[in-house]
Order: structure tokens, then C-alpha cells, then sequence
């Protein structure tokens, strides 16, 4: 379950600002690297049965939301984390690219 950000008609949201639950590494070791179906995040960390009758996705956003807020902190840290390595990345990458066009230029 996505938590946020596409666009709701009135609000749009930026892409950095989305959090799914699908894609969360801590929630996917809970389905051995699969893909976690809400109903299960929810069994295993909520301790609550959702979807038992119907389909309703009210209750699916506000239980996403729910798994979101109870591992916010380490969630958005590792955001963090991440972007930060892409960061470095991208810097050694410019270096690595400066250095071959100083090499081009002797």
C-alpha cells in the first residue's frame, strides 16, 4: 500500500514524499525478500486482521498509514541513508568524468 502522494484530483504530492509499504526492505525480510501484502504486514506487526470480508480501501490507506507512522523514524532515516550514497555517487561520478576531460585536454 502506497502511503501519500499521488494525486488526489485537488492535492498532488512529490514523488519523495511516497512510502510503500511493498518496497520497505524491513517489511519485505517479514515475506523473505517477496513482496508483503498488506493484509499480512498488518497480521504480523499490527497484530490485527484486516480485509476479512471485503475489500475496502479506506481501511487498507488508514492501516498503511497505521505501519507508516509505527516505523516512521527508522523509515525516513533510512531515506536518508540512501540519498546520501546516491549523493556520493553522483559526486564521485563528476570526478571521475572531470578527470577524463582533464586527461583529454593534455
Amino acid at each position: 500500500a502506497v502511503v501519500s502522494t499521488q494525486s488526489t484530483g485537488e492535492f498532488s504530492h512529490p514523488k519523495s514524499l511516497t512510502r510503500d509499504t511493498a518496497k520497505y526492505k524491513p517489511f519485505k525480510e517479514l515475506s523473505k525478500g517477496n513482496t508483503p501484502s498488506l493484509k499480512k504486514l498488518c497480521k504480523e506487526i499490527l497484530k490485527t486482521d484486516i480485509q476479512e470480508s471485503t475489500h475496502d480501501s479506506v481501511e487498507d490507506a488508514q492501516y498503511a498509514l497505521q505501519l507508516y507512522r509505527t516505523h516512521r523514524a527508522t523509515w525516513e532515516r533510512s531515506i536518508k541513508r540512501h540519498k546520501k550514497k546516491a549523493q556520493k555517487r553522483v559526486s564521485v561520478d563528476e570526478n571521475d568524468q572531470s578527470s577524463s576531460d582533464d586527461a583529454l585536454e593534455d
